[in-house]
């Protein structure tokens, strides 16, 4: 009875003819790769090592989807692999659309290294006005309530306009607080991208505190 599959014990080597000729000894896994490839077909003249008869592929291998082999996967192309080193990972492609510092068109002109450059410039932009902001509001609070305690304490329109200011700027310091807020929750994601580069390079973990 001719065999229908791949034996499950020894691994059979087998001939097949090539025009003329016949080929050298051929694993299973080889000849199947052929078939799955498409360069066999199940009435490939084939012969069992061992046997004295040629019969066909099809009476030794499955034959159609039953057979599946594994392609082996052809190594990257040196484009590819610039492409991969350049491309930029998905938090810092979120950076640089929150500061607009690019668009859906602009963005995969950034490589990775240019990308981290330009948040931790914006970053330390955002800083210095959020510090400088602050020091201003600071400053006008205590300006505006010197004044309305040299003016009198008495309701007068000009107590009212103090009281109004005042209350103008307890909100935005409430309002640059969340900001704040923000730039720390955007310098800790940029330290761990940096943390992760370090161990993507095999460098070894900074230690904590550092």
């Amino acid at each position: 009875m001719a065999s229908t599959g791949l034996a499950a014990g020894t691994m059979r080597t087998f001939h097949l003819m090539k025009g003329e000729a016949v080929s050298a000894p051929l694993s299973e896994a080889e000849v199947a790769a052929m078939i799955a490839s498409g360069e066999l077909k199940a009435e490939h003249p084939c012969h069992l090592v061992g046997e004295d008869a040629w019969r066909t592929v099809g009476d030794f291998f499955p034959m159609g989807s039953g057979l599946k082999v594994r392609a082996k996967k052809d190594p990257p192309s040196a484009a590819e692999q610039i492409s991969t080193a350049n491309r930029i990972d998905d938090l810092t492609r979120r950076r640089l659309l929150v500061y607009g510092l690019a668009d859906a068109v602009t963005i995969d002109q950034f490589t990775q290294a240019q990308a981290v450059t330009a948040i931790v410039a914006r970053e330390r932009e955002l800083r210095s006005r959020w510090l400088a902001h602050r020091t201003a509001q600071v400053s006008a609070f205590v300006a505006f309530l010197v004044a309305g305690v040299a003016v009198c304490s008495t309701v007068n329109p000009v107590s009212l306009r103090i009281e109004k200011s005042a209350a103008l700027l307890q909100q935005q310091d409430g309002d640059a607080k969340a900001n704040y807020s923000v730039l720390r929750s955007t310098l800790r994601d940029r330290a761990y991208l940096i943390e992760r580069e370090r161990r993507e390079n095999g460098f070894s973990p900074r230690p904590a505190g550092k």
